[in-house]
């Protein structure tokens, strides 16, 4: 007889629905910076879909990107993150928002 399974959680589960702390996250980055491809306003954000280090799960809240309607559209029409950012390293661009989120007190 082995020692006793903790079935506990060691990360808090998934939620596909940002919470509040999130979604204020989300409206902090929108009200304060434009499109990191083109500059313009931003008003969506994005979910990178290739991995980093960083994110708790496939579709973390907290890792995002800030995206104007019309790139992220075409981004995702186009059906690869790492083609169609060429230059950009989308995972790495959404770890420096966090960071920064995390040091002005907003995460």
């Amino acid at each position: 007889m082995g020692a006793p399974v903790n079935h506990r959680r060691m990360k808090a589960k998934y939620n596909p629905v940002p919470n509040a702390k999130e979604r204020a996250y989300h409206e902090w980055l929108l009200e304060r910076e434009l499109c990191f491809c083109c500059w313009q306003m931003a008003e969506v954000v994005h979910h990178p879909l290739q991995r980093h280090p960083d994110q708790r799960w496939r579709r973390d809240h907290e890792f995002v990107v800030p995206m104007a309607a019309d790139c992220h559209m075409r981004l995702h029409a186009a059906g690869d993150e790492r083609k169609w950012a060429g230059k950009h390293d989308v995972p790495a661009i959404a770890a420096g928002f966090r960071k920064l989120a995390q040091d002005e007190g907003i995460l």
